[in-house]
């Protein structure tokens, strides 16, 4: 079974865009928040951007929870993957995430100001941040975000370790969907 990592490359503006509307939304900045979800036609959708990126910071975030770093060797990386991989919260993560694509494409702004809502819920939750430390916390996410492009960085170990059983794909071979 291969795990097929979901975020596509982000643009460094999609990305600003959003983070912009998390922010708006957190601080219920309603002019921001409608402004965020104007785009042009070619451009794409901010409940998909944030779904998206709502995807990385997944794929950034949980890994460290279960102690996946760079340097980690072969083997330990294999039982601490296959540790995340059986975890009920991952695969709950992991139903989420894909709810949230369902519902993205055609959202209104209502169901985009919901999504933000639940991006940013996971975030505060799986980052142990405080309602006073979410500003400071999607700043530093995002940027993560913005250095890792997206979720695709060589750097992650999950995307560089290849084995016996599991392939981890480098950005170039990823998938539409995120299977662990």
């Amino acid at each position: 079974m291969g795990v097929q990592v979901v975020a596509d490359m982000m643009a460094p503006d999609d990305i600003l865009r959003a983070c912009g509307y998390l922010e708006a939304v957190w601080m219920e900045d309603a002019a921001n928040m409608a402004a965020l979800l104007d785009h042009g036609p070619e451009e794409t959708s901010t409940p998909v951007l944030v779904t998206q990126l709502g995807d990385s910071i997944m794929q950034l975030l949980l890994p460290g929870r279960f102690g996946i770093h760079d340097g980690l060797a072969p083997q330990a990386l294999r039982a601490a993957a296959e540790t995340m991989h059986a975890d009920p919260a991952v695969r709950v993560s992991k139903i989420l995430i894909e709810t949230l694509k369902e519902i993205a494409p055609t959202a209104n702004p209502g169901q985009s100001e919901a999504i933000a809502r639940v991006v940013l819920s996971y975030m505060v939750s799986v980052a142990d941040a405080t309602p006073d430390t979410v500003l400071p916390v999607l700043s530093r996410t995002c940027a993560r975000a913005r250095s890792d492009g997206a979720g695709a960085s060589p750097r992650n170990p999950l995307r560089r370790c290849v084995d016996g059983e599991r392939q981890y794909l480098d950005p170039a071979t990823r998938h539409d969907s995120w299977h662990w």
